[in-house]
């Protein structure tokens, strides 16, 4: 690996940096990831989170997955592009006709495919749009695909894209801080020659950028100190068709209700306090994205959504289609969260109605649910609009997974990844949010049942059930809320409760008899895959104070011990009283010292 072979050239690199360039070595320390290694100063004038190992090693395996599958589809259109010319050749038979042209097709562009109307979602026309643009004429190779990192920073994650993902061609690095330009460029040489020829460092603003650079990169990362809402607009119209756009989210607080408002006004959804909290923040993360996207015509699918540590990432592949963008309402919908139990409901913005072949899009039918909870007899808070459709594509994921078992070597948090990946696989994919047992207890003041118990009495009553990444606690599940909660009336029969107030939640579903009788018979489904092959699911953080860091430029105080740790926060006091006390012995020196 080029990692490996150019260690000798590197050492002669850092050499001459230490030698000639115009910084001190002595304020750097050298930190690795992967086959990437990057010069960090003392201070914290650019940002680096060691904890983002994770986002960053689940990156590289979407885009080796990516690549992969942009050369499948490549090679399945070159062959359906092939079988055509030959039957319009067969047809012609003896006539003297001009052949195929391999840009225009029946007076359409796009080879033959038309970004029209007719363009239906299950067969987007991202593809030879894509092909139009990579390639130079039938046959040819797929161009290498180019990335754009919007916000690089130290370049940490464009190094790795360069360096362990061989068919990436280019990556370009952005940021609008000199002082992390300055660090990206000196990582690159520090980098050796792959990374020079690959990584190419720019100080512009991402949103200019990407607006005057449309459909150019194939992957687009946006992984930015907080909201990406400012960056969404820009970006969506930067991915070629086909291409992916991955997304971090980290302002947590926001998106899981704790600003409700503010999460309105950059997201453009209302988020709801429920034990869902972070699926639904990556449901209102996706929507908000669909609704930049079809501003212009294109419409996204998911490929991929997680939640890890403390924050969110969606990985979208994004198509241009007039008419597929007419199916978003039918993929968003509002919550309904009970303010007095767990029960929640979803109301689906649009519908359709088919006659013949024509189909009629029409709003969704409503209210989903009456002014009081029919379970509990409380009010309802209303939530959203979010993403309702799959979140991910299991085929995506099993492929993303395979690949990661396959490379174990080179993630460095493989555990975390490949446990966050298991479970996913084993997600229900068309069941939106998921619902607490520990809270379904709470309400009922009982001692709760174990997850295989619960997951049994679910599977008897002839419903599915899986758990979820999002929450080692949460149970996704197309039972109906009446049907869990005559379970848990069964439950508590057997395990009887104190008596509580006559006024409270659970007192109220406790007084009605279940219509369901509840079997409790272990099922041989109430145990995933996971549990049964000793899969770590959710892992302890490796290290304390492993979250989020401070801004870059910020300055480092013993305030942020509880961010930091002790030992960041004494290193950097250091280092500031070394440089204090060099400066002061300078300036004794100077004036010590006789004018000649």
């Amino acid at each position: 690996m080029g990692g490996h072979e150019e260690t000798g050239d590197e050492e002669k690199k850092q050499q001459e940096a230490n030698n000639t360039a115009s910084f001190n070595a002595d304020d750097f320390k050298i930190i690795k990831e992967g086959e990437a290694e990057i010069l960090m100063h003392a201070k914290n004038e650019v940002f680096y989170n060691k904890a983002q190992v994770n986002n960053r090693d689940m990156s590289i395996a979407v885009l080796r997955t990516f690549i992969s599958k942009r050369k499948q589809e490549h090679e399945a259109f070159l062959a359906k592009r092939t079988k055509a010319a030959s039957k319009v050749t067969d047809e012609s038979g003896a006539k003297t006709e001009s052949p195929v042209d391999t840009d225009q097709h029946d007076g359409k562009p796009n080879n033959g495919c038309e970004v029209s109307e007719e363009t239906s979602q299950d067969e987007p026309c991202s593809i030879s749009e894509e092909l139009n643009n990579n390639l130079g004429g039938k046959g040819r190779e797929l161009k290498p695909p180019r990335v754009l990192e919007a916000l690089s920073a130290s370049g940490l994650r464009a190094l790795r894209y360069a360096r362990e993902v061989e068919e990436v061609g280019q990556v370009v690095a952005l940021d609008n801080d000199k002082a992390s330009v300055e660090a990206c460029q000196r990582n690159i040489k520090f980098n050796g020659s792959i990374a020079v020829t690959k990584v190419e460092s720019q100080l512009a603003d991402a949103r200019v950028y990407m607006i005057t650079h449309p459909k150019e990169f194939d992957v687009v990362d946006l992984d930015p100190y907080g909201s990406p809402s400012v960056f969404l607009d820009s970006a969506v119209q930067s991915v070629a068709d086909g291409g992916v756009l991955m997304c971090t989210a980290t302002d947590m607080a926001v998106l899981c209700g704790g600003y409700g408002e503010v999460c309105y006004s950059k997201y453009g959804s209302y988020p709801l306090k429920g034990k869902y909290c972070h699926e639904m923040a990556l449901r209102m993360l996706l929507s908000c994205i669909e609704s930049h996207a079809n501003r212009y015509k294109r419409y996204i699918v998911p490929i991929l959504s997680v939640q890890m540590d403390f924050y969110i990432r969606v990985f979208v592949r994004i198509f241009t289609s007039a008419s597929a963008m007419k199916n978003t309402p039918l993929n968003l919908s509002y919550v309904y969260q009970c303010t007095g139990c767990d029960s929640f409901h979803l109301q689906p913005i649009g519908r359709t109605v088919s006659k013949g072949n024509s189909v009629r899009y029409l709003p969704g039918f409503g209210p989903a649910v009456a002014q009081e909870c029919s379970d509990c007899g409380k009010k309802f808070n209303m939530g959203g609009p979010i993403w309702s459709a799959p979140i991910h594509d299991q085929e995506w994921v099993a492929d993303i997974l395979a690949d990661v078992k396959s490379m174990k070597e080179r993630y460095p948090a493989y555990d975390k990844i490949c446990g966050v990946l298991t479970t996913i696989s084993e997600e229900l994919p068309d069941v939106p949010l998921f619902l607490s047992l520990h809270s379904l207890c709470a309400t009922l003041k009982c001692t709760p049942p174990s997850a295989i118990i619960f997951r049994s009495a679910v599977i008897n009553a002839g419903y599915r059930v899986s758990g979820t990444h999002a929450n080692p606690l949460g149970l996704k599940t197309d039972a109906p809320m009446e049907v869990i909660w005559d379970i848990m009336r069964c439950w508590v029969k057997n395990h009887p409760v104190k008596a509580q107030p006559p006024d409270q939640s659970g007192s109220i579903i406790l007084a009605k008899e279940p219509v369901l009788q509840a079997n409790f018979a272990r099922a041989a489904a109430s145990v995933n895959k996971v549990q049964a092959n000793k899969v770590a699911r959710f892992l302890p953080n490796p290290e304390r104070h492993w979250g989020p860091k401070l801004r870059a430029g910020r300055q480092i105080t013993s305030k942020h011990v509880s961010i930091l740790g002790p030992e960041a926060v004494n290193g950097f006091s250091n280092h500031e009283d070394g440089e204090e006390s060099a400066s002061k012995r300078k300036k004794t020196e100077d004036a010590a010292t006789p004018d000649s």
